[in-house]
């Protein structure tokens, strides 16, 4: 069994954007955080992008850290390379709310984000 989570990114600015969905560090010292993970893709201007993951969870799986915080962040990513998260200057968390699996997130065409529960 698994909890499934979804986060719909959409890019209403003006211009061609890169966006990365990020998790924060994990606490080393405790074994039921999950490892940073890392999830890009690109967006057009009024484009949405829909990223999907799981974490598993029941009685045969390890007891996962239930509300780890995410971010998203637009820029320029590039696969295979890293990214410091300390230094992305428009980073927004998202943080999902008990019982919401589905967030949305939009970057508006002045650069700010808008962040609530996806619509059913």
């Amino acid at each position: 069994m698994s909890t499934q989570y979804t986060l719909t990114v959409t890019n209403n600015s003006s211009a061609f954007e890169q966006f990365a969905i990020y998790q924060s560090a994990p606490n080393l010292g405790n074994a039921n955080d999950l490892s940073l993970a890392w999830l890009v893709d690109s967006a057009d201007p009024g484009a949405a992008l829909s990223f999907d993951w799981s974490i598993p969870s029941g009685p045969d799986t390890n007891q996962f850290a239930s509300h780890p915080q995410y971010w998203v962040a637009s820029g320029k990513f590039e696969q295979g390379k890293v990214s410091d998260p300390a230094q992305m200057t428009n980073a927004v968390p998202v943080v999902f709310p008990p019982g919401v699996n589905a967030m949305q997130v939009t970057l508006n065409p002045d650069k700010t984000w808008a962040v609530a529960p996806a619509a059913d």
